[in-house]
């Protein structure tokens, strides 16, 4: 002997339901102020100072070099 098998019932039809199946509106915080973030200073930053720096005084140094060369070969 089989089950009889019943037509399919729709969702609301159904028992147990956990999660209501009301549309979900998302209207209801599209119109909400958006907070201002506060702006955060990224790693990028620190980085490309830090790459300045570093070319400054590496560029000195090839200066100082090149002068310090000059005077003792004049």
């Amino acid at each position: 002997m089989e089950p009889k098998k019943s037509n399919l019932r729709s969702r609301a039809e159904r028992g147990g339901n956990v999660v209501p199946i009301d549309p979900y509106d998302s209207t209801s915080r599209a119109y909400k102020k958006e907070t201002p973030k506060r702006a955060e200073t990224g790693f990028s930053l620190y980085l490309t100072l830090a790459v300045w720096v570093f070319m400054l005084i590496f560029l000195f140094f090839i200066y100082e070099m090149a002068v310090e060369t000059w005077e003792r070969l004049k």
